[in-house]
């Protein structure tokens, strides 16, 4: 199972704070550069500025919707996290979750080894993975000092089972034999539990300085959820919600647009409101009816096994009754449903245990609950979400409404309506209810942008217009207020007979054994093809805005920033405009033609090895680096970046007995765990070359080494790239000149740019602002607004929606500049301190995409005034020069 694009992209973001923060060893610094960086800035809108909730250790969330698959992206952040932390540093991670529920389902996933959780576990620590319940914890089964050191040792467990005062929660304060092990090899504990005993559980997960992954965070903010938060010494933690409280410190972001693009969720949520909740009920039956004839013909035409569930949300008497269940159990049964389709889910009575109802053995289509589904299940064939509450009740529909919204199988169906949820009510107050369903999208992690009304309400209240944006929020679906039509008053039987008896009568015959496509009410049929209507212009507007880039932040952020679109006088002139780039040819096989693919740096790693590379690498400041961390160890350091005080005496107990050649090679452990490979650099290949670059250190250096192995590696590690640039220039030149890379026009300039850091001040701007520059660039763009034959510039932002020279490295040029010829400039610009190797890279490429280009695209380079320009740059003056003769 792959990452989806936007799960890769918080995996990605997750790295990038990582690295930022082994850079600056400050947490709040690390996330403010990490943000500002794509443009947004901390405490403006959308992003609150850093929580230090618990002192010393990084805590960073990511806002994942409800079906976005944050439990897979989890497993994916473990690597990350430790790759970033002291490489002999033991992998621990406790995974924290709200209800046993989650608890019981999490546990069974990541012990599968059938199950992509586990598979991505195992792929990322070689199979050398154990996953540990509570009671397997407190049995100390292969959990021990040494099982611990040597493999990925994940712990799934539950607040409540460490802050409780019953029984069981108390076990893991209390002596424990069968752990006293740890307490021999680990000492005394830094930071002792409250209450619990040396050889205890907690204490023992404590002195393991624990990865801590909470899961549905937002239930975790309680003062006592922090103070067992912080009992268990984290070295990190990671949150994962759809609904972040104000202290979560949001590194990614996941919207609607994102899931919807990937097929992870059936949006957007079809609302229809009923005459009565017996229309609620056969249309319901009719509607899953529909949608199964139509998923037994997509998979005749090839695409998977679906059967679409509905669950009946039932208004119970009182509080979750039996009989009330039963009742209608034996009501579904009477009109027509068989009972091997029906199954009961509360509280009390949970008649889905141990039953797949992904599997096409299984018979359920139908499910009765009330709240019971809110949390801890997901089955992507429920589609229908009916409440049968009477029409004055007010039922919790946000509750269990994020229960049908993941899509079956992460894949499109070819039939539309399958690619959608449906709720359906009857409700004298409507606009209440849609108020609920917004609510419960808000508490599944969207909008109120993925819900629409269903068109067919003339059928149910003649004269009254159904499309319930339009209607004001304080209007009733009626006029006159507190006025009901006399058809629409509400039950007089009550709760104690779910539906009327005598309204159902005579109606079974709207349903069919078998699902068919033509089967269905007329009523059912207006609703499919509304509902097809509404998902076609919610997929067309999701479309467009990806065509126009503006989907690459998440909506909630992109609306809290300043938007300034492209000048009116502008827009002739880039409408046509594409800015060229590079692609590299594909090969389809021997008698096809080729095609050409956007060109990423990675794949000019073809051929690249470190066999036979020197590395004779210059360690002489790296002492200081070593000296400066035995410093800061006494300060405020995020916990991130130590070993725990056991850990360091394991692992000085353990270079102290091993001869020589054996701390050599622990070393080369530590910095090969350390180093991000390219994909074309082998872990045998890495091996070879870490163990001659360590077998050459003195005795000295190698102290210093097993003292800070991470400070040798970032060394190693910048070394690498260097090589591996120099690797990737080399090849990219022979591909040029062999026309196996290619330069097309491309890149469109966006209709909007986002920024709450605009500049207004400047003439000639394409866009009414630009966004924020430094001194020379101030000096640089203040000149072009003085040049007569500039037509419009722009500050090229260096993130994702701008423009781009990708070769052997990515070049985000500063300006985009238009003379009046209708040649295109860009321009980098520089001072003295930035005359270096990447400048000199830089000069390199944009002359090869100069080349590459026709005549009316050029690339300069520019240093400020008084810096003697590079070799191919210019200076400010003669550059000025240059483009007016162009």
């Amino acid at each position: 199972m792959e990452l989806k694009t936007y799960q890769q992209a918080a995996i990605n973001d997750l790295k990038d704070y990582l690295a930022r923060l082994g850079e600056c060893m400050d947490m709040d610094k690390a996330f403010r550069e990490f943000w500002m960086d794509k443009g947004v800035h901390v405490g403006l809108g959308a992003i609150d500025p850093y929580q230090d909730i618990l002192a010393e250790v990084p805590n960073v969330c990511f806002k994942v919707p409800t079906g976005g698959g944050k439990t897979f992206m989890a497993c994916a952040s473990v690597k990350p996290i430790f790759d970033a932390l002291p490489a002999l540093k033991t992998k621990s991670v406790v995974w924290l979750v709200p209800s046993d529920a989650i608890l019981e389902q999490t546990l069974k996933n990541l012990k599968d080894p059938a199950h992509p959780y586990r598979q991505r576990l195992n792929a990322d620590f070689g199979g050398r993975v154990e996953v540990y319940s509570k009671q397997e914890l407190l049995n100390g089964q292969n959990f021990n000092p040494t099982s611990v050191t040597e493999q990925l040792s994940v712990m799934v467990l539950s607040f409540d089972s460490f802050r409780s005062n019953k029984k069981e929660g108390l076990k893991a304060f209390q002596e424990n034999s069968n752990l006293a092990s740890f307490g021999q090899v680990f000492g005394a504990p830094d930071s002792p539990v409250e209450n619990a005993d040396s050889t205890a559980l907690f204490q023992v997960v404590n002195q393991l300085n624990p990865l801590v992954i909470v899961d549905e965070s937002h239930h975790a903010r309680s003062k006592l959820s922090i103070d067992t938060l912080k009992d268990f010494n984290p070295c990190f933690v990671l949150d994962l919600t759809a609904t972040p409280r104000k202290e979560s410190n949001l590194i990614s972001i996941t919207d609607a647009a994102a899931l919807k693009l990937e097929n992870m969720v059936k949006l957007p949520v079809i609302l229809y409101n009923r005459a009565s909740k017996e229309d609620v009920l056969l249309d319901a039956i009719d509607l899953r009816n529909s949608l199964e004839a139509q998923a037994i013909e997509s998979e005749k035409a090839g695409a998977p096994y679906i059967r679409p569930i509905v669950l009946f949300q039932a208004q119970p008497k009182g509080k979750e009754d039996a009989t009330t269940f039963e009742k209608l159990r034996e009501q579904l049964v009477a009109i027509g449903v068989p009972e091997d389709q029906i199954a009961i889910k509360t509280a009390d009575v949970n008649e889905l245990k141990k039953v797949d109802l992904l599997s096409r053995e299984c018979p359920i289509r139908y499910i009765i609950t009330v709240n019971a589904l809110k949390e801890g299940w997901d089955c992507p064939f429920a589609y229908v979400l009916a409440t049968l509450a009477n029409r004055t009740s007010q039922v919790d529909v946000e509750q269990i409404l994020g229960r049908v919204l993941r899509q079956p199988h992460a894949r499109k169906s070819p039939s539309p309506n399958l690619n959608i949820s449906y709720v359906l009510t009857s409700s004298a107050d409507f606009q209440q209810t849609i108020k609920n369903i917004i609510k419960g999208l808000n508490d599944a992690g969207f909008s109120k942008d993925e819900y629409r009304v269903g068109d067919d309400a003339d059928a149910i209240f003649p004269g009254v217009k159904s499309a319930a944006q339009t209607i004001p929020t304080e209007q009733k679906l009626w006029d006159a207020p507190g006025e009901v039509p006399e058809a629409l008053d509400s039950d007089p039987e009550g709760p104690e007979f779910l539906l009327n008896s005598d309204a159902l009568g005579g109606m079974a015959n709207r349903l069919t054994d078998k699902p068919s496509t033509t089967a269905q009410s007329n009523s059912v049929g207006a609703m499919l093809a509304s509902a097809a209507t509404e998902a076609e212009q919610y997929d067309d507007a999701l479309s467009r805005s990806a065509q126009k880039g503006t989907i690459e932040l998440p909506s909630e952020i992109r609306d809290s920033m300043n938007a300034y679109p492209i000048k009116p006088e502008f827009r002739d002139s880039v409408e046509e405009l594409r800015i060229p780039q590079f692609f590299r040819e594909e090969h389809l096989g021997i008698f096809a033609e080729g095609e050409f693919s956007y060109l990423d740096a990675p794949t000019l790693d073809t051929g690249f090895q470190l066999t036979g590379k020197p590395y004779d690498i210059d360690f002489a400041h790296v002492d200081s680096e070593v000296v400066r961390i035995d410093i800061e160890k006494g300060g405020k350091v995020p916990k991130v970046m130590m070993m725990s005080s056991a850990e360091q005496e394991y692992l000085r107990s353990m270079m102290e007995n091993a001869p020589d050649e054996k701390k050599r090679q622990l070393c080369v452990d530590a910095m090969l765990n350390r180093i991000n490979r390219s994909n074309e650099i082998s872990q045998s290949d890495l091996a070879n070359y870490l163990s001659l670059i360590v077998g050459s250190l003195d005795k000295d250096e190698l102290a210093d080494l097993e003292k800070a192995p991470h400070v040798y590696a970032r060394k190693v590690e910048a070394y690498i790239k260097d090589l591996l640039v120099k690797h990737r220039m080399g090849t990219f030149s022979k591909w040029l000149v062999t026309d196996k890379i290619v330069c097309q026009p491309a890149y469109q300039l966006p209709e909007v740019i986002r920024t709450n850091d605009a500049n207004d001040m400047y003439t000639k701007t394409l866009y009414e602002a630009e966004g924020k520059m430094n001194g020379f660039e101030e000096r640089f763009a203040l000149r072009l607004s003085s040049q007569d034959n500039v037509l419009w510039w722009h500050r090229n932002p260096e993130r994702g929606d701008g423009f781009c020279i990708n070769g052997y490295i990515n070049h985000y040029p500063d300006f985009i500049i238009m003379l009046k010829s209708g040649k295109i400039v860009l321009a980098e610009t520089k001072g003295e301190m930035l005359k270096n190797d990447d400048s000199r890279q830089k000069i390199e490429l944009g002359a090869a995409w100069t080349n590459a280009t026709d005549k009316q695209f050029r690339y300069c380079m520019v240093f400020d005034e008084g810096v003697e320009p590079l070799s191919g740059a210019y200076s400010l003056e003669g550059f000025l020069e240059l483009i007016s003769e162009i």
